[in-house]
């Protein structure tokens, strides 16, 4: 089982969730992705459950809970694909993962099955941990079958290249203040080389950077772009932070041109 969250790792809210998951099935090993999403950004949690996924075995349940609207009138799901289960909140965090492994499945969580301790506010240790363990234990949570098409569906769409130019979206900022973008690889002007120039223009301003294979490639402190581990383009300094130069953060709108 794994466990995706905007939690942080200061506050008891992980440990409690993971709990309550251990109180219906003893013996599953939990895997943390990150509980470091930005607070609130769904898009964010959804593009790293979309990147991470599908490295772990068929039958793994995904817990992923980034939920700003908890306790209001938005439904709890379960989602069946064709390798594993994915439980959180229908406000579209799921979507990207589950229809990238083939979503075939879903269900509602009867949330009134599940009472609540302290509140209306913390369906991640309430809801969303019983089933999970319900599930990792062999039983069949409290759910009723609904149709696809009436869940929440956030796309990630994938930026392209036009005439050597791209406008993309920041997904995500790493550890390492590594931008990485929407943008892969497929739509790359032919005939493009290591070493070549790249404008990356931000906040009013262009800065000179190059397309290289690795972050090494250039000199230290120097801006780059390439392509990271995720498969996607990512604005990067070397042995320093792309995120502090340039000021930019997950939701910002860059352009990169290639010449």
């Amino acid at each position: 089982m794994t466990l995706l969250t905007d939690f942080g790792v200061s506050d008891p809210y992980v440990a409690e969730t993971k709990g309550v998951i251990l109180s219906r099935c003893g013996d599953v090993e939990i895997v943390d992705i990150t509980h470091q999403v930005e607070c609130f950004n769904i898009r964010q949690g959804a593009f790293l459950l979309l990147l991470s996924y599908k490295f772990f075995p068929p039958g793994t349940i995904h817990v992923a809970v980034v939920d700003p609207g908890v306790g209001t009138e938005r439904r709890g799901l379960v989602l069946r694909t064709h390798n594993y289960w994915f439980v959180g909140p229908d406000n579209g965090l799921l979507y990207p993962a589950a229809v990238s492994d083939g979503l075939e499945e879903c269900f509602e969580i009867m949330l009134e099955k599940y009472p609540r301790i302290g509140g209306h506010t913390f369906h991640a240790r309430d809801v969303f941990a019983p089933v999970a363990g319900e599930l990792a234990a062999g039983l069949w949570p409290a759910l009723r079958e609904i149709d696809a098409q009436s869940i929440v569906k956030l796309e990630l769409a994938t930026a392209k290249f036009t005439g050597g130019s791209v406008e993309a979206e920041v997904l995500h900022i790493d550890r390492f203040g590594n931008a990485i973008l929407n943008i892969d690889s497929s739509g790359l002007p032919e005939g493009l080389e290591y070493g070549c120039e790249a404008l990356v223009e931000y906040g009013g301003r262009t800065y000179r950077a190059r397309y290289v294979k690795a972050y090494g490639d250039v000199p230290t402190g120097s801006l780059l772009v390439t392509f990271g581990g995720t498969g996607l383009m990512e604005l990067a300094v070397s042995r320093g932070s792309a995120s502090t130069l340039l000021g930019i953060k997950p939701g910002d709108m860059v352009r990169v041109r290639l010449q």
